[in-house]
């Protein structure tokens, strides 16, 4: 009897293991990946977006991004504005932002902004040759919640360097003695959500009751926001900067989900 108690008690504590080593499916998400069909039976959901599980077996099976799979995407905005409190705003008409996911939850990503202009009119560039067109070095992105719960559940792309640098991108106007250095991250929310689709839309967006930027950070994570340094000769001044565009439209190369939420 002793002995059956004992290899109650065992059993009962590997349970107990199991359930903290296995978290349950949701606590991964959100993830980009596809949901694609199979055998009928074989797959963990029913229908086409892999939310909703079959738990006697379903026709879909959820498929994570991977680094190897050279899943792109890319994308365009308009009226670009990053603003800085004390100092110069800068303004573009177009944004074209490039990447690729290389990961469930991670992507790279290249911001081009073009016909750059300060109030004063001067152009601004990253480089003389290129006039008025700011790039971005490549940058790390990362997906999270914005809001994770129902309704209006967001989910974000928080867009920094590479460690260990922590430059976004430079530029100067009118004379390399004068030019400023973007730093920091920015959070953009993508949409739609639990959909397999080619479209992608990013939102970059600025309160206009606060001026802060929207949002500061993802769920639970900590305060992610860009500032500026402005350099004229020898001297220096930084500021906190804001970023906002219109709606940026992008495309998936191939149909993709950001999945947010499963039943």
């Amino acid at each position: 009897m002793e002995q059956i108690k004992s290899l109650g008690r065992w059993t009962l504590a590997a349970v107990v293991l199991v359930a903290i080593a296995v978290p349950a499916a949701s606590a991964a998400l959100p993830e980009v990946g596809r949901c694609v069909a199979v055998v009928k039976g074989a797959g963990k959901y029913k229908g086409g977006a892999c939310i909703t599980n079959a738990p006697s077996g379903g026709s879909f099976e959820w498929m994570p991004a991977t680094a190897t799979e050279k899943q792109t995407f890319k994308g365009s905005g308009s009226s670009v504005v990053i603003a800085t409190a004390g100092h110069p705003t800068l303004t573009c008409v177009t944004a074209n932002i490039s990447g690729e996911y290389t990961g469930p939850k991670t992507a790279t990503v290249e911001l081009e902004l073009q016909a750059c202009t300060e109030p004063s009119g001067k152009q601004c560039q990253t480089t003389p040759a290129q006039p008025s067109e700011i790039k971005s070095v490549p940058l790390e992105a990362e997906l999270g919640f914005i809001k994770r719960e129902a309704p209006g559940m967001q989910v974000g792309l928080d867009l920094k360097p590479k460690s260990p640098l922590t430059t976004i991108a430079t530029y100067e106007c009118g004379t390399p003695t004068e030019s400023a250095r973007i730093e920091g991250s920015v959070i953009a929310a993508i949409k739609p959500l639990d959909k397999m689709t080619t479209v992608s839309d990013l939102l970059f967006r600025v309160s206009k009751k606060t001026g802060a930027q929207v949002p500061e950070n993802l769920e639970g994570a900590p305060k992610d926001t860009l500032s500026t340094t402005f350099m004229s000769g020898i001297e220096s001044s930084s500021g906190a900067s804001t970023l906002s565009m219109l709606e940026e439209v992008g495309a998936n190369t191939n149909p993709l989900e950001i999945k947010a939420k499963e039943l």
